[in-house]
This record gives C-alpha cells, sequence and structure tokens, in this order.
C-alpha cells in the first residue's frame, strides 16, 4: 500500500509539473505572439559613438567613417556637422564624396545628393539617412539606433 502511495505521489508531481510546464508555455507563447502583432512604441535603444574631431574637419569637407559594417559620412557644412549613411537610397550601393563639387554621387545610376543628403538629380527616392549628431567639446558623436544599426 505504501509503494501504491509512493507511485500516486510521483505521478501527482510528474503530472503537476508537465501541466505547469505546458502552461507557463502556452502564456509565454501568447504574451509574444501578441507582441509580434501588435508592436509596442517603446523608443530603440541608441548607442553613442564618436565619428571624429571638430578640428579635423573644416567647413565643405566630409570625412568617411566606418563602424563595423557600418560606412557613413561626418559633414562640416556652414550649419555645423552632419552624420550620413554613405548607402544610396536607391539600390543600396556605395557613395562617394566629391569635394571639388562640395556633394555626394552614386557612380552606379548617376545619383547626386547635396552636402545636406538632399536629393539633387538621378533615381534615389529619398535623401541620404541622416543620424543625430551631438558636439561635446572638440569631440563629434552620433546616435545610432541598437536595433538596426540606424541604417534602412
Amino acid at each position: 500500500m505504501d509503494e501504491e502511495k509512493k507511485e500516486n505521489r510521483r505521478q501527482f508531481l510528474a503530472k503537476g509539473l508537465m501541466g505547469g510546464g505546458l502552461f507557463a508555455s502556452a502564456v509565454l507563447l501568447i504574451k509574444h505572439g501578441f507582441d509580434f502583432i501588435f508592436p509596442g512604441d517603446a523608443e530603440a535603444k541608441k548607442r553613442k559613438l564618436l565619428v571624429g574631431k571638430v578640428d579635423d574637419i573644416k567647413v565643405g569637407e566630409a570625412k568617411e567613417v566606418t563602424y563595423g559594417e557600418n560606412d557613413l559620412f561626418l559633414v562640416r557644412t556652414d550649419e555645423g556637422f552632419k552624420v550620413f549613411s554613405a548607402i544610396c537610397t536607391h539600390l543600396g550601393c556605395k557613395i562617394k564624396w566629391e569635394s571639388y563639387r562640395n556633394r555626394f554621387y552614386c557612380a552606379c545610376h548617376k545619383g547626386i545628393f547635396s552636402a545636406n543628403g538632399e536629393v539633387i538629380s538621378g533615381p534615389p527616392p529619398r535623401p541620404l539617412d541622416e543620424f543625430e549628431v551631438e558636439i561635446e567639446g572638440n569631440l563629434v558623436y552620433m546616435w545610432m539606433n541598437e536595433s538596426n544599426r540606424g541604417l534602412s
């Protein structure tokens, strides 16, 4: 009789733990499914990255900066510093800075962007992706989203 009670207790515990695990799994599945279908408006985490020094770039100049696989341009205009993606918004080709013309140029499809990242001519459908810039002392920083690294 004691053996029957032990087996019943074991069975009870096994069934209870299995049922609890299945219940917890179902709750998590429903929660994550709901979060996937209805994403929140939570702001993406941002990283502050050093991209250059104020004294290193004169007005009208641009400096190419690379972070991992992200190619960027730090530009100093009359209004201040700007950071742009070095990827053309047309088909994702890499752009070049033409200092003698004070513009960005995509050789693949002849896309031309101003020093402010605006489309001047060619097929690009929108301006270059721009990042928030912050100056601290002599250092120029940019803010990049963690989720997508700020690039489209």
